[in-house]
């Protein structure tokens, strides 16, 4: 079993009334980690979450990804950066429609291994 050297664990917290489908997704350093990349159509019920996990296990190479959800509100994108060089530079993006905010948390204790959780509230909330 290979040696992981940099991890990122996505959480999305759905904290709206809108069902979440999956649209589209891709791993642009890394790999996606267990239990594997998300599959197109994966529904996040209202009031749930979900995780998903890349990760790198070749030297030079870092952590990063694209996820694409959709809502009766429009797309939902979250995408992720871990560069192998100067972890404290981790990078996020996070976009959502006019009627939705969102809230980003992360937990940095090891700069190898950040969980970034992304909670969807309705605007206003």
């Amino acid at each position: 079993m290979p040696i992981v050297l940099r991890s990122v664990d996505v959480v999305l917290q759905n904290s709206t009334n809108e069902l979440l489908t999956m649209e589209g997704f891709t791993i642009i350093r890394g790999d996606w980690g267990p239990p594997g990349p998300p599959r197109r159509g994966d529904v996040i019920e209202k009031q749930s979450s979900a995780k998903w996990l890349s990760q790198s296990t070749t030297d030079g190479i870092g952590a990063q990804g694209f996820l694409r959800l959709g809502s009766t509100k429009g797309y939902i994108e979250v995408a992720w950066n871990l560069p192998w060089v100067n972890v404290a530079h981790f990078e996020h993006q996070i976009t959502v429609p006019p009627r939705l905010d969102h809230r980003v948390r992360f937990n940095k204790e090891n700069l190898d291994w950040v969980v970034m959780m992304v909670t969807l509230v309705p605007r206003g909330a």
